[in-house]
């Protein structure tokens, strides 16, 4: 499993420990599911964004994406319409994207997460990288100063 950049840790670190501890562990059941993959992280404002794709372009192929906020973080899905919900875990009233806010630990050992996960990446298509299972390419954006 790689490791968290120590851009993404500076990012983080004005949240309190358990939103820095969700928002980890978030990202690691993210890249269990979705890797190999490419892996984005900026920041907006002042949340953390972590995007997640098949490929360099992960602003055009966004699968998901995790938004990190005050208290809690969210795990949002692109094409989160099309995704098959019935346990009803996804919330959102937009066009297309829905979203599965993170607020305990509890909440990531839901195996309908992982399912969400999955069916966002089969709907991607066949365009993943060939790369070992586990393995993630990652781009961090400096914020400006």
């Amino acid at each position: 499993m790689t490791k968290p950049p120590p851009e993404l840790l500076a990012f983080l670190h004005r949240h309190d420990a358990n939103v820095r501890a969700l928002a980890l562990a978030l990202r690691r059941v993210v890249i269990e599911e979705l890797s190999p993959c490419h892996e984005y992280i900026f920041m907006m404002r002042r949340r953390v964004m972590l995007l997640y794709g098949p490929t360099s372009r992960v602003i055009d192929d966004c699968v998901c994406m995790i938004a990190v906020y005050g208290k809690h973080a969210n795990l949002q899905f692109t094409s989160g319409i099309e995704l098959n919900d019935p346990h009803g875990l996804l919330e959102g009233s937009g066009t297309r994207m829905r979203h599965v806010k993170i607020r305990a630990a509890a909440d990531l050992e839901r195996p309908e997460l992982r399912e969400l996960l999955r069916q966002g990446r089969r709907d991607a298509g066949p365009v993943w990288p060939r790369a070992e299972k586990g393995s993630v390419v990652t781009r961090v954006k400096a914020p400006r100063v």
